[in-house]
């Protein structure tokens, strides 16, 4: 679907077409307030932990292991992991 189809399907009559506009801004706002809040969660519960565990490391295995689990072939990933870290030791 083409954006000028979207524009095309928008309302033309200027109160409409500002209600949706201040219901689409509303909601917009909504959601990034929501994004912050959780945020400032994910730093507070960092935070919590940081003085007992290697947090910054964990981070990284658990982004490594969400990136294993949408792989196909964990086989054929392994191998190459293997490769590229004998790689990057040289």
């Amino acid at each position: 679907m083409s954006k000028k189809g979207n524009a095309e399907r928008q309302p033309t009559d200027l109160n409409e077409l500002k209600k949706l506009v201040n219901e689409f801004v509303d909601r917009y706002s909504n959601v990034e307030n929501e994004i912050s809040l959780l945020k400032e969660d994910q730093k507070n519960l960092v935070d919590e932990y940081s003085d007992r565990l290697d947090v910054k490391t964990l981070r990284q295995a658990i982004r490594a292991a969400n990136i294993k689990k949408k792989v196909d072939h964990k086989d054929t990933f392994d191998t190459f992991v293997d490769i590229l870290d004998n790689r990057v030791g040289e």
